[in-house]
């Protein structure tokens, strides 16, 4: 296991100098993959490079990423979903009927990243620096749709897109992922505002509702989550996992039965250590653009979600969870790291986040 290891955190480390792209005064900018097939730091993917593989990233590089992403604000709050070296910005996905529209995640993928920044600083460094911030990531979740209930929630002719790996397909009504990153968010947002004593009290109320009220609404007869409540109303395995792995409260019975599912169908959901969206056969009700089946947001295994994977399984089912590790290294040393796979189909070698995903699962690993 040592072997494989070192092996991960090599091509983690190897991946991420690969991906960088400099602005014109300098900064280190993390793009998605080491190809340039997408030319831009984006914030979701450098938010996941930071919290899986952060230990291999220097401070200023994050704090210069995260700083560079935060001057790129738009008017109206939206944080953005990625910016060139060269500066230009883009919010959201451009749908073919549509204009330019912002993402439901960027914002809070941000407080994610900078709490992770901020928790490696001394007090005062960090103080300071949250100062700065502050005012950028706390409109970057205010202006979400957020309903009565604390739930992200877009009608279906919304201009808007959920999570951005799913930017593709076409959700409407109370929306799961988007709400658990908005949890997270307003999580970590709200317990750095009490700790240098500003008002948190709008976020400690917007997570008592999520946590009221986000499992009688998505919760599947078998105990996984659906991933909205209108359009493509499918059981989520990524959420579902999501949910276990960033620690929402589920009860045990809950918890239980989503490492039941996910074992009973695990070669239905895994291939070669890497996740699918949806349950075997299932692909998604409505999308955006014309994916062929079995292909990157609709069917193909991503692994990106090997760590939630791993955190859902792990108590219950031990043994499968580390097989599942042990499989995408295997695929990884043998092949590549790609975005996605099935099969015969790869898209995107020397993907940054699949490496760094993968990267933490097998630190928990050694760690137990």
């Amino acid at each position: 296991m040592n072997r494989k290891f070192e092996y991960v955190k090599s091509l983690s480390e190897r991946l991420l100098e690969g991906s960088i792209a400099k602005t014109e005064n300098g900064i280190r900018l993390f793009r998605p993959d080491g190809m340039g097939r997408y030319p831009a730091v984006w914030t979701r993917d450098f938010t996941y490079m930071v919290e899986y593989a952060g230990e291999l990233m220097a401070d200023d590089d994050i704090y210069f990423n995260i700083d560079y992403i935060l001057d790129h604000v738009s008017s109206e709050g939206y944080i953005p979903d990625w910016v060139r070296p060269c500066g230009m910005t883009r919010y959201g996905f451009i749908r073919p009927e549509f204009p330019e529209t912002p993402l439901l995640d960027n914002g809070s993928f941000i407080i994610v990243a900078a709490d992770l920044y901020l928790d490696r600083l001394d007090d005062e460094s960090a103080r300071r620096v949250f100062a700065k911030w502050r005012d950028a990531l706390c409109g970057g979740i205010d202006w979400l749709p957020v309903n009565e209930n604390g739930i992200i929630e877009i009608s279906e002719d919304a201009l808007h897109v959920g999570y951005g790996f799913t930017d593709t397909v076409k959700k409407s009504g109370q929306m799961a992922m988007e709400t658990l990153l908005l949890w997270r968010a307003a999580k970590l947002l709200s317990r750095r505002l009490a700790l240098y004593g500003q008002p948190s009290e709008k976020y400690e109320g917007l997570i008592a509702k999520i946590e009221e009220n986000f499992l009688p609404t998505f919760t599947s007869e078998s105990g996984m989550i659906y991933s909205t409540t209108g359009l493509c109303s499918q059981i989520d395995v990524w959420a579902s996992c999501y949910m276990i792995s960033i620690g929402f409260p589920v009860g045990d019975a809950q918890r239980s039965a989503i490492a039941k599912w996910l074992a009973e169908n695990y070669d239905g959901v895994v291939m070669d250590g890497q996740i699918r969206h949806l349950p075997k056969g299932e692909y998604w009700e409505a999308t955006y653009l014309d994916i062929e089946k079995d292909t990157y947001q609709n069917g193909a295994f991503w692994a990106v979600a090997t760590t939630w994977f791993y955190d859902a399984i792990k108590d219950a089912y031990p043994d499968l969870a580390k097989k599942c590790v042990l499989d995408v290294l295997d695929y990884f040393e043998k092949n590549g790291a790609y975005e996605c796979i099935c099969g015969e189909y790869k898209k995107l070698d020397t993907y940054v986040v699949s490496a760094t995903s993968v990267y933490d699962a097998t630190k928990k690993i050694m760690n137990n």
